[in-house]
């Protein structure tokens, strides 16, 4: 593949973080997953405490219960489509109304994210530079932890125009650096069930 043709390098400045709670919820019964208790507080909460030190502006992709996170007080927006198209919907809606050069995606569901994850995704970017930087746990591709560069705007216009929802295959097609996580291969365990013997309690999947 080809060098990324000189957008600006990545910094805590020219970035902000996306957290993709934007999901139907079918898997824990059309509920919001990140407003769902772990460990006795919402998912979201344990999501924050490890993104929110890593220093850049986060925004939250949300199409349900907009007013059930408002007690984040953080910025919110919602996808252009309204039929749940999954993540690639979502970040898609992120560039109409961020304006950093630079997003980090995250999934909602993750409690133990890496806490230098953006640290990482921006060092490999000056090592290997591309308009995604992608996180490979040692085993497996992680296809909603990346590192974007405004430029995949119009390639997720495409994919969406022509009903091409797959991330993991999207990326695949368009120019990527894969970044070395697999010191740290639990950090990407999402949750994705409910225990009802237990209330709600989710766990590992």
């Amino acid at each position: 593949m080809s060098k990324l043709n000189s957008p600006c390098t990545p910094c805590l400045s020219n970035t902000s973080a996306v957290i993709l709670a934007g999901g139907q919820g079918k898997r824990v019964g059309l509920r919001q997953k990140a407003l769902l208790p772990y460990q006795n507080k919402p998912l979201l909460h344990w999501v924050l405490q490890r993104l929110m030190p890593q220093g850049v502006p986060i925004w939250l992709n949300v199409n349900s219960n907009a007013a059930g996170y408002k007690a984040y007080d953080l910025p919110q927006f919602s996808d252009q489509h309204q039929a749940f198209l999954g993540p690639m919907s979502g970040m898609q809606a992120a560039w109409r109304s961020i304006e950093s050069d630079w997003i980090v995606f995250v999934p909602c569901d993750n409690p133990n994210l890496p806490q230098d994850l953006i640290e990482r995704l921006m060092q490999a970017y000056l090592i290997d530079p591309a308009p995604l930087m992608v996180v490979e746990d040692g085993q497996r591709i992680q296809p909603l932890y990346l590192l974007m560069h405004r430029s995949m705007n119009l390639a997720l216009d495409q994919a969406l125009e022509r009903s091409h929802l797959s991330v993991f295959r999207w990326i695949q097609e368009n120019q990527h650096t894969l970044v070395d996580f697999s010191d740290q291969p639990d950090c990407f365990q999402n949750l994705n069930t409910i225990e009802t013997d237990l209330g709600t309690n989710l766990s590992p999947r």
